[in-house]
Parts: structure tokens; sequence; C-alpha cells
């Protein structure tokens, strides 16, 4: 076989002649991929991390604690991690030749694996795969990461790597196909952050499952008797409480609607969607109107309807929402299916934000289509979002969060997060009477006491709820799951993301500084000039 079909790289490709290591690692590669395999590791419920090609395991050591680290590496490497690191466990071995290298099987149970920037620097990466693929008989999941190639080097690029260290490169759709070959449970792929310089998405990173875990995929499709239902607590929400049931709808999910006595026809429409979707619509509380937003007292209604439908799945829901499973284009119905089928009873999700950034919006319209602009939420409260659970039958609990979580014995979270699309602002009008009039002027005086409504404590009079376009990120769905894979399954590098955006708009507003001094300086210069003229024509006018 030749080197094209063994590796599936492209006809016509150079691969360099032979292997040539990098020493001592620029420390600032790949600043996610560690992280991501920490939060990993805790949600797997993990005791090691195993690191093939450790390199000078700076990285690595930041795990410990809480972690026992395995590195592997060989030569001035794993000299170098022995000498610096004596408390952990290293092992030299030739990842060119690892047939040998053997861990027990409670162990590798206990283990996440990770294989950072390794293949590019083998000849053959073919027994590593293998090895690696063997591994995941035990072990719950894989990290595995490479440069893009197409990314890095352009399209057209044939070979031999530019980097003297390289061996080959692969571009996405390549290493798909290679990872498939060898016979991994590929659970996503997308891109990381390369550096911290730059934080370019120009790594390819592959999360693979654990082998067993392919039986999961015998049944993409849910079956009709599994049930999940969204209660969905309302208020007047009637621009856009019709696209969201429908949406619901197609993702094969149920509602029951909590009317928290809307003045804007929102209940009267829901009504109209009863038995077409809509299991349930009521008014809460049942007594009337009341002059204050009493979240907690619609948690409490939620805990109970949880109790008493009939229902596999629930999630607590509200209408400026959209829910989206973390495989693009999957059934939301079907992706909890999945996630019950692996043994797992809750599901967390990372929030995105959308923006109004014009007036356009028409109420009743696909509101998805309409405001495209977002950012990841940096709220500390929207990191935690674990708004849907398995009906356990044992008690769950909303209000003791403020509804950020479900709360419930035996609780299994799903170690990859879904997707909340929130929607909460659509227009300048719209906030600032959502804002004013039918949030901060109806809070519960109980609830502002205990440290809840804080989201939107710096929103004051004459406050702009317009973004600029600019300060944001367009949406398109399959770049975004494909370039923010890591910050939409787990929250790592929202931070640094938007530290990269407010980089963006400081440098921006340096250069728009220094065109000012620009100007500044021709405007001096005219001035003189100018003056010099004056002094010229007014010398001259005077010896005439």
């Amino acid at each position: 076989m030749n080197l094209v079909n063994r590796f599936r790289i492209k006809k016509g490709y150079s691969h360099a002649p032979k292997y040539s290591k990098d020493i001592m690692l620029d420390t600032t590669y790949h600043p996610h991929v560690y992280p991501f395999a920490k939060h990993l590791a805790q949600m797997f419920d993990c005791e090691y991390v195993i690191d093939f090609g450790c390199g000078t395991a700076s990285k690595l050591v930041t795990l410990s604690p809480p972690f026992k680290i395995i590195g592997i590496d060989m030569g001035e490497n794993i000299r170098f991690c022995q000498k610096s690191y004596p408390t952990h466990s290293w092992i030299e071995c030739n990842l060119e030749e690892p047939e040998h290298l053997a861990f027990p099987e409670e162990l590798l149970k206990k283990a996440i694996l990770v294989c950072a920037d390794v293949i590019e620097h083998l000849r053959n990466p073919l027994p590593l795969l293998q090895k690696l693929k063997n591994f995941l008989d035990y072990s719950p999941v894989c990290i595995l990461t490479t440069p893009e190639r197409d990314l890095v080097r352009g399209a057209n690029d044939l070979g031999p790597p530019a980097n003297p260290h390289h061996v080959r490169e692969w571009n996405m759709s390549e290493l798909h196909n290679l990872l498939s070959f060898v016979g991994f449970n590929i659970e996503f792929m997308g891109l990381t952050a390369s550096d911290t310089k730059s934080l370019k998405k120009n790594t390819i990173i592959a999360i693979l499952g654990k082998n067993a875990d392919n039986v999961s995929k015998q049944q993409d499709s849910a079956p009709d008797n599994f049930s999940i239902v969204a209660i969905m607590a309302v208020y007047n929400e009637a621009d856009i409480i019709i696209p969201t049931i429908e949406k619901l709808v197609n993702e094969g999910i149920l509602i029951y609607v909590i009317d928290n006595w809307s003045a804007d026809g929102t209940y009267e429409l829901v009504r109209n969607m009863v038995g077409k979707g809509v299991i349930g619509l009521e008014r809460f509380p049942s007594s009337g109107p009341t002059p204050y937003y009493e979240w907690a007292k619609i948690l409490g209604r939620k805990e109970e309807l949880a109790r008493e439908l009939d229902a596999d799945w629930f999630t607590h829901f509200d209408a400026d929402e959209v829910r989206k499973a973390p495989w693009q284009g999957m059934r939301l119905k079907d992706a909890i299916w999945k996630v019950d089928q692996l043994g797992y009873n809750a599901i967390d999700f990372t929030v995105v934000e959308f923006h109004p950034t014009n007036e356009n919006f028409e109420p009743g319209s696909d509101f998805e289509r309409t405001f495209l602009y977002w950012e990841f939420s940096r709220k500390p409260g929207n990191f935690v979002q674990i708004k849907a659970w398995k009906n356990c039958g044992v008690p769950v609990l909303l209000s003791e969060s403020g509804g950020h979580e479900a709360v419930f014995e035996g609780r299994r979270v799903y170690p990859y997060k879904f997707l909340l699309k929130h929607y909460p602002i659509r227009g300048q009008s719209h906030g600032e009477k959502k804002v004013f009039r039918e949030r901060k002027a109806r809070y519960f005086v109980d609830e502002l006491v205990a440290g809840w409504h804080t989201h939107y404590n710096s929103v004051r009079k004459k406050y702009c709820f317009l973004r600029d376009p600019s300060e944001l990120q367009f949406w398109d769905e399959s770049s975004f799951y494909k370039e923010f894979l890591v910050e939409r399954l787990s929250g790592i590098g929202i931070l640094q993301e938007s530290k990269s955006t407010i980089k963006r708009l400081i440098d921006d507003f340096i250069e728009y500084l220094s065109k000012i001094e620009i100007l500044r300086e021709l405007m001096v210069t005219i001035r003189k000039v100018r003056f010099r003229l004056a002094k010229r024509l007014f010398y001259k006018m005077d010896t005439d």
C-alpha cells in the first residue's frame, strides 16, 4: 500500500524522508487542550491522565493534583521530565514502536488519554493509533490533535512540511478518513486554538470515544414512545412564542406552558397550539396576577410538574431559547436519547447570546433568521446550565439554584455540553419594555436579597440595547460547530475568546487613535504652511 492510501493523504503529497523530534516545545501551543483534558477527566470521574508524546510536560503537570500523571516520550524529553518532575510517572517509549506499551485494565478505566501534536512527527503513526484504539476498549476518551495542513500551509500545499520536525501533515478530511480506517469511535472533530498569541484555530482536535460506545450508534433515532417535555414559563412573549413552540416540535419535544398572566396575547396564542405539540397550558398563580415576578414560586411549580407529568425526560425552558444537540444536524430528541442510552441522566448547556443590531425584527417571524450576531455568555451563572434531566422517579430541585441547575440524587451529567441559543432582547423598544417595566419593576425583594436577578444590574435608563456588529461574531452554524468545538462542549476558552475580542477592539481603537494623531499632525503642518504663506503675503504687501 502506498503512503497516500496508507495514511489517507491526498495524491501528490510529499512526505519528509525522516523523523526529527523537537525538544522543549513552546508551552503556548494548543492552550485549551490540557484544560479540556482536565474537564473531561473530571466529567468521566477519572484518576489518571496518560499523555502520549508528553514532550517536556509543562502543561501536563498542571493537571496534578488532582490527577495522577503518566507521561510517555523518549530521549531528552523524558529525561527532562524525570529530572524536573520526579514525583510523577514517566515511561520511555519510542512511539514508532509502542507494541510493548501496556497498562492494567483497571487503570485504563480511570484514565483519559491525550495525544497532542504527536502523529505529525512519526514516520508511521499507525502502530500508535492502533495502540490508542486498543486502550479505548477500557478508557472513556482520547483527545488527539494535529495541525490542520490546509489552514497552516494552504489548500494547495503538497509537502513536505515546512516544519522540519514534521514528517507529514493532514487536513481535517484526511485525518477523519485515517481515524475511521483505524476504527475509532469519532465522537467529535473540529478545531482548537494553536497558540495563545494569536488564538487562531489552526489545529485539528478529535475526541475519540470508548469503543463500546459505538453500540449506542446502532439506533440513531429515538423510538416514538420516548418522550421529552419542555416545561416553559412565559410572560409577554407574544413576539416569539409561536416560532419557539414550532422549533421545539420540530426537535421532537413536547411543551407544557406556565403563563405568568401575560398581557400581550401570549396565553391566547399558546391556547391555539394545544394539541399541536403543547400538551398543557395554565396560568400561574391560579388565583390571578400578582404585582411581582416571583421566580422561586414559578420554579417550584416546575418541580411539581416534573413529578406529575408522564415523560422520560424534562427540560427547564424559557420562551427566548433554542436548544441544539452537540452533533450538528441531529434532532434534540435523538441526542437526548443517545445520552440516555449511554447511562447519563442530566445535560448541561453552553449559552450563546444573540443580540439585536437593528430594529428589523418582525414579531412572530423566525427570530433565528433575524438575529445573527452572537457572543458566548460570560455571566458567571451561565457556566452551569444543567437544565435537562431524566425522570428517575426522585424529587428534582430547581429553585435552590435559581433555575440554573436541576439537582437530584444520583445525578450523572453528560460530559459534553449541549447548546443553548439565547435571544433575550429583540430590539431597543423591546429591551426597554422587558428590562425596566416587566423585570426590574416586578422583581420580588426577597429574591433580590438572595442575590438573584443580577444580570440587568448594569442596565440603566437610556441604555442602548442595539449592539455594534463589529463587536460580535456572525452566526454560521457549520463554522461554529467546527471552530468552537472545545468552547461549546466544555466552556473552556470562552473567557479567553472574549479577551481576544477585547484585544482586537483595543487594537482597533489604538489604530483609530493613531489615525487621529496622524490627522492632528497633518493639521499642525497645514497651519504652519498657512502661517508661512500668510507671512510671505504680508511681507510682500508691506514691501509694495
